[in-house]
């Protein structure tokens, strides 16, 4: 969590009064991370991967557990996408947000980053089954991970994102 919110944590014994000091080095990496609502969640793995991948920056949005599920509350996906740069596309190509619906929801609630036939990560060591197109993500209780797009997950796609700055 100190990496993905980038403050220094401090720890202090008491009554000794020992103050430690941790500096999050701002590298998390994109796979096997824990899932955390909010934190490491699957907004943040695609935020994450076009910072890395293309330097794109995105502010940190608020997210309420369970928002997906009230069906008179926002639609997150769908109301941000526009003011954060992104179109919808009816093609994917390599680093375009694919916004699913899964599970009971009353919302689209989770996304990912198609890799299409390249499923390899800068710096990372993936190790994929099948054949691609690829997508990664983080799903909800999972660690963050690779998977082939296709299937079940075509089938859940809502919105395919293509962001203006598109490399």
């Amino acid at each position: 969590m100190c990496e993905a919110t980038g403050l220094p944590w401090h720890i202090l014994s008491w009554p000794e009064g020992d103050l430690r000091t941790i500096t999050p080095t701002g590298h998390t990496p994109l796979l096997n991370r824990p899932f955390v609502h909010g934190a490491w969640d699957c907004w943040q793995v695609c935020a994450d991967w076009y910072k890395r991948e293309w330097g794109l920056e995105f502010p940190a949005y608020a997210r309420n557990e369970g928002w997906w599920e009230q069906a008179d509350g926002p639609s997150l996906y769908e109301q941000a996408y526009e003011a954060a740069g992104f179109y919808q596309v009816t093609q994917p190509q390599r680093g375009d947000m694919i916004v699913m619906a899964v599970g009971r929801t009353a919302h689209p609630n989770h996304a990912g980053i198609y890799l299409d036939a390249n499923a390899q990560l800068p710096e990372e060591h993936a190790q994929v089954f099948g054949a691609g197109p690829f997508m990664l993500h983080h799903l909800l209780g999972r660690p963050s991970e690779i998977i082939v797009f296709g299937g079940p997950w075509l089938d859940r796609a809502r919105l395919m994102l293509r962001h203006r700055d598109a490399k």
